[in-house]
């Protein structure tokens, strides 16, 4: 969330702030902040693994395929771990939202809104995930096995496992969007803080190792902790 320092020295947080509007066929559109970092997360992350992926041979000769190869060996293996070999084809979604949730997190040490601070975002991963889960009960257990999934292990279930499926997405959501916010605005207040009533290097080394937790450990760990709690909401569908 956006925050600001009015005139009169309060502390305020802010919605997503608007970043541009344009007209096309008569309507007018308007894009938040999170897009427009979003699209700025997407050419990094483009231009990071198209470093990484070109020129590739058989027997790594460089350090750009050996750091490349680690990546994709680091992702295979966490995917073989969680959910089994046979589901080795989520590997690429599974990387691909770790590496764009970590970097999203982390766009707040360039100064900019973090996309993750935006529920909408991590909203709309914990959806995917949600129709994943469902695909894969169809899938292992037909309509069947799909529709009996919900009066297990008995009928009267019913309501609560569609508590369940509808909770398990929400939790997710909430539970990223609820640290990198809550980080944003604790890192918010000791800057006012400080600014208030500190001055010289302990103004600045403070809010330095607080960074360090806020910004990147926090942002690792939410990361993972998001995919590992995707791939096992959907390993753990399989319907009999």
């Amino acid at each position: 969330m956006g925050m600001k320092l009015l005139a009169d020295s309060t502390f305020t947080v802010n919605g997503a702030l608007k970043s541009a509007e344009f007209e096309l066929f008569g309507a007018t559109f308007t894009l938040s902040e999170s897009v427009v970092v979003e699209w700025i997360v997407v050419i990094i992350l483009g231009v990071l693994f198209f470093v990484l992926g070109r020129n590739l041979k058989v027997r790594p000769t460089s350090r750009r395929q050996i750091i490349a190869e680690y990546i994709v060996a680091t992702f295979t293996g966490m995917v073989n771990d969680s959910m089994g070999a046979k589901y080795k084809k989520y590997t690429p979604y599974i990387s691909s939202l770790f590496c764009f949730s970590l970097c999203s997190s982390l766009m707040g040490l360039l100064g900019l809104r973090a996309p993750t601070a935006d529920i909408s975002v991590v909203g709309s991963w914990a959806l995917i995930t949600f129709v994943l889960v469902q695909r894969n009960k169809g899938k292992t257990g037909g309509v069947k096995g799909y529709f009996k999934s919900f009066v297990e292990p008995m009928p009267f279930m019913l309501p609560f496992n569609i508590i369940g499926e509808i909770a398990n997405p929400m939790s997710q959501a909430l539970r990223h969007f609820g640290n990198i916010v809550s980080g944003m605005v604790i890192g918010g207040l000791i800057y006012f803080a400080l600014g208030s009533f500190a001055s010289g290097v302990f103004s600045i080394g403070l809010p330095a190792v607080l960074s360090l937790y806020f910004d990147l450990f926090s942002s690792v760990v939410q990361a993972y902790i998001f995919v590992t709690l995707t791939m096992s909401y959907v390993a753990m569908a399989e319907c009999d």
